[in-house]
């Protein structure tokens, strides 16, 4: 899914949390994205998302797989989560639930052919073919329901 929905629907999840909690939890909402493909964010790219294609494989650098990889693995998100529980950090842990929250809706938002999500990573590459976040119909969909919901919710 798109940076803009995942901040939006993460924001959402945490409204009743207290307001410093629910900022970074939106933060760790983004977080996986931000740091897969903020090195290497630029106009062609943005271009390419932009005008709803799909960028070439050739476009992105082999690190931003292993990153992406890394922070869409709900193995690697849990291992994260129990170390802040166990460490005493549970005021972190729960907003780093952001983070676990971006890892689930990508797996229904991201298809086979573009950036599938490997919730098992390292283990495996197991992921599941979902609807693709760029295509029109679904971005269009998805923006109306976050609009309802935010209606819904706060007015």
């Amino acid at each position: 899914m798109d940076i803009i929905s995942h901040a939006l629907l993460t924001n959402l999840v945490f409204k009743d949390a207290p307001t410093t909690q629910r900022l970074v939890a939106t933060a760790f909402g983004v977080l996986p994205d931000l740091v897969s493909f903020g090195p290497m964010f630029n106009t062609l790219f943005l271009r390419k998302v932009l005008f709803f294609k799909k960028p070439p494989q050739s476009l992105f650098p082999k690190y931003v797989m292993q990153l992406y990889n890394v922070f869409h693995s709900l193995i690697v998100w849990l291992a994260v989560f129990l170390l802040l529980m166990l460490c005493g950090f549970n005021w972190l842990a729960i907003a780093v639930c952001g983070w676990g929250f971006h890892i689930l809706i990508d797996v229904f938002t991201h298809s086979s052919r573009a950036f599938p999500t490997p919730i098992l990573w390292p283990v495996s590459k197991f992921h599941f073919s979902g609807i693709s976040w760029s295509n029109k119909w679904f971005i269009l969909f998805n923006y109306l329901m976050i609009l309802f919901l935010y209606i819904f919710f706060y007015f």
